[in-house]
């Protein structure tokens, strides 16, 4: 009878205690799930903060969770959309200097040459699409950074007249 207690003792704490790191991660998909059903992230400018600060909870929390690239290259995204340029740079730069075996590096870094063109930093963009294609020459994105190279020196009526062709 009392190991039939002592086992249900362990079993009732052993499902008690999820794993926090489990429930905290849980929580930011859970808050990023209601953010991703909203088509423009700057009209609920509210959401995507708390998005942001439910991520940086978690990365300080966790520091050497396998989740952090994903969450970093998200912190990224969501502030690219809130056009926080200059701050989503950092974080895929973070993305691809800090874990450049993820599957999430090249991306982050072709974001990061995007971020600077939005911030008119055209020689940063170069330099940083150049990055691009030098460091992965067989991404499916390459030959997009070469294109988005040869954009950056067209003046916006230069633009509009080689869409116009």
């Amino acid at each position: 009878m009392r190991a039939v207690f002592l086992l249900f003792c362990i079993l009732s704490c052993s499902i008690s205690c999820v794993n926090p790191q489990k429930k905290d991660l849980d929580r930011v998909l859970e808050l990023e799930a209601k953010l991703r059903q909203v088509e423009d992230v700057s009209s609920t400018k509210d959401l995507a903060k708390e998005v942001l600060q439910a991520y940086s909870s978690f990365l300080n929390a966790y520091p050497n969770s396998e989740s952090n690239p994903e969450i970093l290259f998200k912190s990224g995204e969501v502030l690219k959309g809130l056009g926080s340029y200059l701050k989503s740079a950092e974080f895929f730069n973070k993305v691809h200097t800090r874990f450049p075996e993820s599957k999430l590096a090249p991306l982050a870094l072709f974001q990061q040459a995007d971020c600077f063109e939005a911030l008119e930093q055209r020689l940063t963009a170069k330099n940083t699409y150049d990055e691009f294609i030098e460091r992965y020459p067989t991404h499916p994105y390459v030959e997009q950074a070469k294109g988005m190279i040869q954009l950056l020196y067209f003046s916006d009526e230069e633009l509009i007249n080689q869409f116009q062709k």
